[in-house]
């Protein structure tokens, strides 16, 4: 079986909107229910310097719930704390991974604690920079009723520490022949470009977008955890390979 999702990064009150309402538009005219990234209350300085302040931003969050999207909490504040790169060894930046457990408990009870209060009902948790640990989990299942993680490396959902794990592998589209896969957007950087790709992609594949309801979650195996190993060294071993071809770059011929 193939299936598709999409997931939407880093919505928060001083997004440019005109970028993500390009998003929504194309969504709503195939009735796509995408995965928003909803940020409870940012500090990140690159995200606060995209646009002016919105003060209607939690009535925008309550309209998108209104239609269906899946509403994410994407962390607490969206500010690195750290260089952990946690569970999934994704990047060398965190929110979450690595901080001690009460710190932890006390961000996730605070982004729960707004959310309660904006009449908003996140069914996702997505930690910044795919970078979150079981002192992570620990938090959530303290706090919050969330039982989904938008994360991980394998081809389809699974079970892991608890939690219903939805695989997100892709940061732009493309043509796949069977399994679940998850791409992932961020709308305040997306090129022109790279948004027209995503148009096509979905005019020709709308019908196999499909809703987290739709999805069946299988254990997590043994085969999976050497699967997952295996994409994150691979992934490892090509930035290494990456940062030390610009390294040798910079030497000046001749040294």
């Amino acid at each position: 079986m193939l299936q598709y999702l999409i997931r939407l990064d880093d919505l928060c009150p001083t997004n440019n909107l005109a970028k993500w309402d390009r998003f929504f538009n194309l969504f709503d005219r195939y009735g796509i229910k995408p995965i928003i990234a909803v940020i409870p209350a940012n500090r990140d300085p690159k995200l606060q310097a995209c646009g002016n302040f919105n003060p209607y931003y939690w009535q925008l969050v309550r309209e998108l719930q209104d239609k269906n999207y899946v509403i994410g909490m994407h962390g607490f504040d969206h500010y690195y704390i750290n260089h952990n790169s946690g569970l999934l060894k994704m990047n060398n930046r965190s929110e979450f991974a690595g901080v001690p457990l009460e710190t932890q408990k006390e961000k996730i009870r605070k982004a729960s604690q707004i959310f309660r209060r904006e009449n908003v009902h996140p069914s996702v948790f997505i930690a910044p920079a795919h970078t979150f640990d079981r002192n992570t989990l620990l938090a959530l299942q303290e706090y919050t009723n969330i039982k989904i993680i938008s994360d991980g490396l394998l081809r389809s959902p699974y079970v892991r520490f608890g939690f219903n794990w939805v695989p997100v592998q892709l940061s732009e589209v493309e043509q796949k022949t069977k399994y679940t896969w998850t791409f992932n957007y961020h709308p305040e950087t997306c090129s022109a470009r790279t948004f027209n790709e995503l148009e096509v992609f979905i005019e020709k594949n709308h019908q196999l977008f499909v809703s987290l309801d739709n999805l069946d979650f299988s254990s997590y195996t043994l085969a999976n955890a050497i699967f997952e190993k295996y994409c994150i060294y691979k992934r490892l071993a090509r930035d290494y390979a990456q940062k030390a071809l610009a390294f040798m770059e910079r030497i000046p011929a001749g040294n």
